[in-house]
């Protein structure tokens, strides 16, 4: 396997695997194992996680950004938490890391693109999030309210109005109705109190009714 056949085959890609490289050289897994390694250290390829790669600059033709890779690393995952929040504008900060919800087992990946956290929601509670294009690429991000409740889900303690100031979370960007529907859905006491008090604290900050 020369760099100059793997770039042919696959320069369009944003990332490849093991297995694909496998397949398209029908080589022994040592050969390609052995080939890859080699490339990695040449600097003509980066590995984003074991057995998955995409080509270094300036060889990859692909568009390729960090969102993108952090559904890709691990499946199925959506990018949640203080990530999308801040995406939204929901919270001032800016985060380094990118924080993705899954039903899978927690993770933390780390490459040149930054370093990559999977944490861990229940199968019901898997849902509401959106295509959201990023760089020219489809990224799944949840919607603002479910990055709320997920934060509130894998945060522990309780969300009262002040601890919700102190993130200074712009409510604007916020549907309350949905925040409130989502944690009554839920049926967890805890977030059902963090929906009533995220309404006084959106009632403080902006106005409206509380519950």
């Amino acid at each position: 396997m020369k760099f100059e056949q793997l770039l042919e085959r696959l320069g369009d890609q944003p990332m490849f695997d093991f297995a694909m490289v496998c397949t398209l050289f029908e080589e022994k897994k040592e050969t390609v194992r052995t080939g890859l390694s080699r490339l990695k250290r040449a600097g003509k390829i980066l590995e984003l996680k074991r057995g998955l790669y995409t080509f270094a600059e300036p060889y990859r033709r692909a568009t390729l950004n960090a969102a993108y890779i952090a559904n890709m690393l691990y499946a199925p995952s959506y990018l949640s938490e203080r990530w999308a929040l801040s995406w939204y504008s929901v919270i001032p900060e800016k985060t380094a890391w990118y924080t993705s919800i899954t039903t899978r087992p927690t993770r933390t990946f780390e490459n040149r693109f930054g370093v990559f956290r999977y944490r861990t929601i229940k199968p019901s509670l898997f849902d509401s999030y959106r295509i959201e294009t990023i760089l020219s690429q489809e990224v799944r991000v949840a919607t603002p309210e479910k990055a709320l409740l997920d934060l509130w889900y894998l945060e522990g303690g309780e969300w009262t109005a002040a601890r919700m100031e102190s993130f200074r979370f712009e409510p604007k960007a916020i549907d309350t109705a949905l925040v409130i529907d989502f944690a009554r859905a839920s049926k967890i006491p805890r977030l059902i109190r963090a929906a009533k008090y995220w309404q006084t604290y959106a009632d403080s900050v902006s106005g409206g009714v509380l519950l």
